[in-house]
C-alpha cells in the first residue's frame, strides 16, 4: 500500500467483532466436503478460489462487459442513488455485509466502486450516515478503506467490523450497536449463493433483529436468459476458467501436495433452467483418491451456485424472510434489482401511557402505523390485484394507497402554510373516496374525481415516502410541540391512516386473492377451538344500575396542545347523560349461535365474514333479504348445512365448527333481526357506554371521565385527568392476534370497551347531531355528511384498530345499518 493508503487506513476504526475464537482450518474443510456424511453431496470449498491471486481473477472478472451483475449494479445505483438515500433514515448506520473479501459462504463482490456512489450521494445530500463495512478478512477490510479517502467525507462516518455473518447478528443485537436506525446491505447478489431456503433463513436471521425505522437493501440478479448466463460465468477471454483452475492450485497449497492434478480434472459449468441456477462442479476425469478418499470418475463436486429470482421467486424470499418489500429499482431489461425493505416487527403496547402517553402521536407511534400498512398492502395482495374493487361500494384498492398520503398531506400543508408534496394533483383524485348508500348506490357524498387509470403504483409510494419523510421530519425536529395547529394535522393523519388500514383488511377479506401477513404463523385453530371448549361458560346477564357519567371530550383552548387527545367532531363536547338500569349479557353473540338461529327459522342469508361452498349458493344468499322468522314459528325451515360453511380470516376459511365460539360479525341489520328473534334488543350507544362504566368498576379500572361514587343509588362520575384511555391489556386490538378470539370462555364476566373478541360492537343509535355538535374547521364532512338516519353508531375496535382509538373512551364510529363487511359485533340487552 503508498503511504497515503495507510493513512487512509489508521484513519478507519476496525472492530474485531468475533464472539468465538475461530479455528477454522482450510484443510479440514476441504476433507469434510470431499467426504460428508451418507446421501450427503460432494462439494468444493467456495473459499479455495479467492486466495491472493483468486481475488485479482475475480476483481478482473467483475470489470468484464460479459460479467453483468456488477456492471448492471453500478448503473442501477448510479441511476437509482438519490430514491435511495431519500429513503436512508437520517444518522443511520449502513452496515454492508461482506465489503469486498470472501465470506464462509458466499464468494467476494467489489463493493466498494458500488457502495461509494450512495455514500457520495449522502455526502452531496449532507445525510449524516456511519458506514460499516463487514468481512471475515482484516486485509481487505483495509484494502477497501485503503481505496477511499475517509478524510474527504464530512458527513460519513468509516468504521470496520472484522468478523462472520453470525457475528453481525450478534453485534447487532448488543443494545449499545442498536441506539439509531439500521440499514443492512447486501449487494452483488450474493444472497443468489444460497440455496433458495437457506437464503431466506439467512435474511430472516437479521430480520428479526431489525425495528420499524430500519430497512436491508439487497442486490439480487433476476436474469434467466440461459446465454446471457452462461457468457457471464465463462467469458470469452477465458478469464473466468483462469479463475476457477487456480481453486485446484490453492487447494493444493493448502494441502501441501498435488491432491488435484490439473490434467485430472475438468470444469463443468451450465444453467439449470428448471431450478434457475448456475452451477460451477470440478468433476474428475478417472477415479481419483485424495488421501484414502475414493471419488469415481464424472462425479460432480460443486464449487459455486448463483440462484436467479424471478418475480415469484422474489416475492416468496421476502415472505420467507419476514420482510417488507418497499421499493424495487430495476434496470431496463428489469433481470437485475436493487431491492429496499422492511421488517415485519409490529410491537404496539396497550398501556395508555405507552400508546397515548402524549396527545400528538410520536414518531414510533407513526413507525409502527407505517408497518401495519406496508404488511397490509404490500404482503397480503399481489401487486396486479391492487386495481381489483374486493367490494363495489368501495374504490379500488390502489386509491387508498394514494388517499392515505394525500390526505395527510393536504393538513400538513395546510398547518405549515406552506406547498403541498409533489405531485400537489394527487390532491384532484386521492383527497376522499366514495361511500355510497347501500341501497342506492348512485347516492354518494362528495368525492374526489375517479381518473380513467390510477398513477403508477411506483410513483404512488414514491410519493408515499416523501409524505412520509415530511412527517418524520417534523417529529424529529419536535416542530409541533407547542404547535396546536401542527399537532393536529399529526394527530388527524395518523388516525385517518389507522382507520382505513381497517377499511383495506376488511376489503381483502372479501377477495380470493388476498395472502396470508408476512410475518405472522398460521394460528393452531384446532387447539384454540379445544381451550374454548373446555372453558366454556354460560352468557351471565348482568344488571346495569341506573348511572350518571359523562361522555365525549373537550380538547382544550384552541391556542394550545389538549391535555390528553385531540377529538373528532363526534367526540366533542363532554356531556353528561343519565343512563337508566338494565340488564346486559356479558358477552357478544357467537357463530355458533347465529348459525343456530338461521337453522332454526329457515332464513337463507349468511353473514359477509362467512363463507360456504359452490353447492350451496343456489339456495343461500349472503347478506340481508328477509327479516328473517321469529321465535315459534310454525314455518317447516332448511335445515342450514353448517360443515359447509367456514369463517373468512385473512389465513383463509375456518371452518365455523372451529370458529363457533368466536363473535360473530355482521350488519346491523342481521344483529337486530338475531337480537329480535331472542326476544332482546341492541343497547343504544348510551346503554353501551354505561356497559363500559359499570364493566371498568367491576374490574377496578379508572371509570371513564371521572371518578365514580354513589349518589342516592346511582352512580354518578365528574370529570378527572388521565381517564381519557382505557388500559386494552387482554383486549383483542392492535394486531395482537389477526383474527378474531372466543369470547364463550369470558360469558361469567362483563366485556368492557373493545374487549368484544377482536369486533366492534353494534348500537341501536344512529348517527345525528348531539347537543353541542359543532363539524371540525380542518374536515367539515367528516360526521354531518353521514348524518342521514341510515348509519348506526359503532364502539370500541377490532383486532385491526390501533390502540390510540380502540382505547379512546369518546372515540366514535359508524356503518350503515345494512352495510355487510365492516367487523362489528354485538351483544344483547333486555329491559328490567
Amino acid at each position: 500500500m503508498s503511504p497515503t493508503a495507510l493513512r487512509n487506513v489508521d484513519s478507519v476504526e476496525i472492530v474485531d467483532i468475533h464472539q468465538d475464537d475461530m479455528a477454522f482450518s482450510l484443510v479440514d474443510d476441504i476433507y469434510k466436503n470431499l467426504d460428508p456424511p451418507p446421501g450427503t453431496q460432494r462439494t468444493f470449498p467456495t473459499l479455495l478460489l479467492y486466495d491472493a491471486k483468486g481475488l485479482k481473477l475475480f476483481e478482473k472478472i467483475t470489470y468484464l462487459e460479459e460479467y453483468y451483475p456488477t456492471n448492471t449494479e453500478i448503473q442501477l445505483l448510479k441511476t437509482h442513488a438519490k430514491r435511495i438515500v431519500e429513503r436512508i433514515p437520517e444518522n443511520a448506520q449502513l452496515v454492508e455485509l461482506g465489503s469486498g473479501s470472501v465470506t464462509l459462504t458466499s464468494p467476494p463482490d467489489p463493493n466498494l466502486r458500488k457502495i461509494e456512489i450512495l455514500l457520495r450521494e449522502c455526502e452531496r445530500t449532507e445525510k449524516k450516515v456511519d458506514y460499516y463495512a463487514l468481512d471475515l478478512s482484516l486485509v481487505e477490510l483495509q484494502r477497501t478503506f485503503a481505496e477511499i479517502s475517509p478524510e474527504s467525507f464530512a458527513y460519513v462516518g468509516f468504521h470496520g467490523l472484522h468478523g462472520t455473518y453470525d457475528d453481525a447478528v450478534g453485534w447487532l443485537k448488543s443494545p449499545e450497536n442498536r441506539n439509531r436506525p439500521t440499514v443492512v446491505m447486501s449487494m452483488g447478489s450474493s444472497i443468489g449463493n444460497f440455496d433458495r431456503g437457506s437464503a431466506a433463513e439467512f435474511l430472516g436471521g437479521f430480520s428479526k433483529l431489525l425495528a420499524p425505522s430500519d430497512f436491508m437493501l439487497i442486490g439480487l440478479d433476476g436474469c434467466k436468459d440461459q446465454e446471457k448466463v452462461f457468457r457471464a460465468y465463462n467469458d470469452s477471454e477465458g478469464v473466468t476458467r483462469q479463475f476457477y483452475e487456480n481453486g485446484l492450485v490453492h487447494a493444493n497449497t493448502v494441502l501441501g501436495f498435488e491432491a488435484f492434478k490439473a490434467s485430472e480434472w475438468e470444469i463443468l459449468t451450465g444453467y439449470d433452467d428448471r431450478e434457475g441456477r448456475h452451477q460451477a462442479c470440478y468433476a474428475p476425469k478417472i477415479d481419483v483418491n485424495i488421501n484414502g478418499i475414493t471419488i469415481p470418475k464424472g462425479e460432480k463436486l460443486v464449487f459455486e451456485e448463483a440462484w436467479k429470482y424471478g418475480r415469484e421467486e422474489r416475492d416468496q424470499l421476502w415472505r420467507n424472510s419476514n420482510l417488507i418489500p418497499q421499493v424495487e429499482f430495476e434496470n431496463l431489461t428489469d433481470d437485475y434489482h436493487i431491492h429496499l425493505l422492511s421488517p415485519t416487527t409490529l410491537d404496539v403496547p396497550m398501556h395508555p401511557a405507552k400508546y397515548a402517553g402524549q396527545p400528538i402521536p410520536s414518531l414510533d407511534d407513526f413507525q409502527s402505523l407505517w408497518t401495519a400498512w406496508d404488511i397490509v398492502t404490500k404482503t397480503m395482495i399481489p401487486r396486479e390485484d391492487l386495481s381489483s374493487k374486493p367490494i363495489n361500494l368501495r374504490n379500488e384498492l390502489i386509491f387508498y394507497l394514494g388517499h392515505i398520503p394525500t390526505f395527510f398531506d393536504i393538513h400538513l400543508t395546510r398547518a405549515l402554510q406552506d406547498q403541498p408534496t409533489e405531485p400537489a394533483d394527487y390532491q384532484k383524485i386521492f383527497e376522499r373516496g366514495i361511500d355510497p348508500d347501500v341501497e342506492n348506490p348512485e347516492q354518494c357524498h362528495s368525492h374526489s374525481e375517479i381518473p380513467d387509470e390510477w398513477p403508477a403504483l411506483g410513483d404512488i409510494l414514491d410519493y408515499q415516502e416523501r409524505v412520509r419523510n415530511r412527517a418524520r421530519a417534523i417529529l424529529q425536529e419536535g416542530y409541533a410541540d407547542q404547535d396546536r395547529t401542527l399537532g393536529e394535522a399529526l394527530w388527524i393523519g395518523f388516525e385517518h391512516e389507522a382507520m382505513h388500514l381497517e377499511t383495506f383488511l376488511y376489503m381483502l377479506l372479501q377477495s380470493d386473492k388476498t395472502m396470508p401477513p408476512t410475518g405472522t404463523e398460521r394460528p393452531d385453530f384446532e387447539h384454540m377451538s379445544r381451550q374454548a371448549k373446555l372453558n366454556e361458560k354460560p352468557n351471565k346477564w348482568f344488571s346495569i344500575p341506573q348511572q350518571t357519567f359523562k361522555i365525549g371530550l373537550d380538547d382544550g383552548r384552541e391556542s394550545s396542545l389538549p391535555e390528553s387527545s385531540f377529538g373528532w367532531d363526534n367526540e366533542k363536547p363532554e356531556r353528561e347523560v343519565t343512563v337508566g338500569a338494565f340488564e346486559s349479557q356479558a358477552r357478544p353473540i357467537t357463530n355458533g349461535e347465529y348459525a343456530k338461529y338461521l337453522q332454526e327459522t329457515g332464513v337463507h342469508n349468511y353473514p359477509a365474514s362467512w363463507v360456504v361452498t359452490r353447492e350451496q349458493k343456489d339456495t343461500i344468499v349472503r347478506g340481508i333479504g328477509s327479516t328473517g322468522a321469529q321465535a315459534g314459528s310454525s314455518a317447516a325451515p332448511a335445515r342450514l348445512p353448517l360443515e359447509n360453511i367456514s369463517i373468512r380470516t385473512v389465513y383463509g376459511p375456518v371452518s365455523l365448527e372451529l370458529a363457533q365460539n368466536w363473535p360473530l360479525s355482521a350488519s346491523y341489520d342481521e344483529v337486530s333481526s338475531y337480537a329480535k328473534w331472542m326476544n332482546c334488543r341492541i343497547p343504544t350507544m348510551e346503554e353501551t357506554r354505561s356497559i363500559y362504566h359499570y364493566s371498568d368498576k367491576l374490574k377496578g379500572q379508572p371509570v371513564t371521565n371521572g371518578h365514580s361514587s354513589e349518589v342516592n343509588g346511582s352512580s354518578k362520575s365528574g370529570s378527572g385527568k388521565g381517564s381519557t384511555f382505557r388500559d386494552l391489556n387482554g383486549c383483542n386490538v392492535g394486531f395482537k392476534n389477526w383474527h378474531p378470539t372466543p369470547v364463550t370462555p369470558d360469558g361469567d364476566r362483563l366485556a368492557g370497551q373493545s374487549d368484544m373478541g377482536g369486533l366492534w360492537e353494534w348500537t341501536s343509535t344512529p348517527l345525528m347531531p348531539h347537543e353541542g355538535f359543532k363539524s371540525m374547521d380542518i374536515y367539515p364532512g367528516y360526521t354531518s355528511d353521514f348524518f342521514d338516519g341510515k348509519h348506526h353508531i359503532v364502539l370500541g375496535g377490532s383486532w385491526a384498530t390501533f390502540p390510540r382509538i380502540a382505547g379512546r373512551t369518546s372515540f366514535v364510529n359508524w356503518y350503515q345499518h345494512n352495510y355487510l363487511y365492516a367487523w362489528v359485533g354485538a351483544r344483547l340487552v333486555r329491559d328490567l
